[in-house]
């Protein structure tokens, strides 16, 4: 009768246990996955008259680049950061964008061929919690960047 008892009480933390296991975390291909699709459905702004969206996304774990298009001009603007530069971001008060710890995110207009650095990817509205999301999904990114594979020695 006891090993009967014992029997039942270990299958029964078993089950227990396996059932409240925590998800493991994202894989470094689903992430970039995530980061890559949200980038190409919500990046961007739309303020009064003036809209950009973010095309030709491309994301590795310490490069992402993308291209900025406006509804005004042909003009499409490149813009590229390092998401394991940032060691936080936050969300604007009007949740239009996030914004990085530093200037960070280079943007290049045609106009000047120089650099303009900012700390503000811009981000629709579209899912709930979505700039929190990428906030995660980021800085989750950034710990796969390995930069010392880059090295020449």
């Amino acid at each position: 009768m006891n090993t009967l008892k014992t029997i039942f009480t270990v299958t029964i933390l078993l089950f227990a246990s396996t059932s409240t296991q925590q998800t493991q975390a994202q894989t470094k291909e689903e992430t970039i996955a995530w980061i890559k699709e949200k980038l190409e459905k919500y990046g961007g702004f739309i303020e009064n008259s003036l809209e950009s969206y973010y095309t030709d996304v491309q994301v590795t774990p310490c490069m992402i680049s993308f291209m900025e298009k406006y509804n005004y001009t042909d003009e499409s603007v490149p813009n590229s950061f390092n998401p394991s530069s940032v060691k936080s971001w936050s969300v604007s008060d009007d949740k239009g964008y996030i914004k990085a710890d530093a200037n960070v995110i280079s943007k290049i207009f045609s106009g000047n061929n120089k650099a303009s650095m900012q700390s503000s990817l811009f981000l629709r509205n579209g899912e709930t919690d979505i700039h929190e999301c990428m906030i995660k999904a980021l800085l989750h990114l950034a710990t796969f960047c390995d930069e010392s594979k880059n090295e020449a020695f």
